[in-house]
């Protein structure tokens, strides 16, 4: 048996269920990859929308995504049969969009989107209440230096 073969089984995934991966080696973001299920051939069917956009994930993506990723957890689609069929169903309608953005339009965004209809990002968010507090604060750091290097 494979790894990914291993990994949907072990973790008993579903379509619309999320993998959280993260990068091995100084990894400070999550990439999320959505479980769709098996294609017309028998093969493991993940998408996520990365920097050349929403696609599907090849097996030899997938493969080297989890060279240099690890699950580190997985978010399970909570709802009935039907509703898991409308999430998967989110996630095709969007495949082949190209506009990337982390701040507006990342992988998180896209796995919320197709798993609660709801456009959002945690990661992103962090990173923006970040900046508001970070720059303020360079700034007045800056202006006291500036005030008090002159005497």
């Amino acid at each position: 048996m494979n790894y990914v073969t291993n990994l949907i089984q072990t973790n008993k995934l579903k379509p619309a269920d999320v993998i959280v991966l993260k990068k091995t080696l100084f990894g400070m973001l999550d990439h999320y990859a959505i479980f769709l299920g098996y294609d017309e051939f028998g093969h493991p069917f993940f998408v996520a929308n990365y920097t050349k956009g929403i696609n599907r994930i090849s097996y030899v993506e997938l493969k080297s995504f989890l060279q240099i990723m690890e699950p580190q957890r997985i978010v399970r689609f909570n709802g009935t049969n039907s509703q898991r069929n409308a999430a998967v169903q989110r996630a095709i309608s969007r495949l082949g969009e190209r506009n990337y953005n982390y701040f507006e339009n990342n992988c998180e965004h896209y796995a919320n989107y197709v798993q609660h209809g709801v456009h959002y990002s945690s990661q992103s968010d962090a990173f923006k209440d970040s900046i508001k507090t970070v720059v303020p604060l360079a700034l007045g750091v800056a202006f006291l230096a500036a005030i008090f290097g002159k005497e």
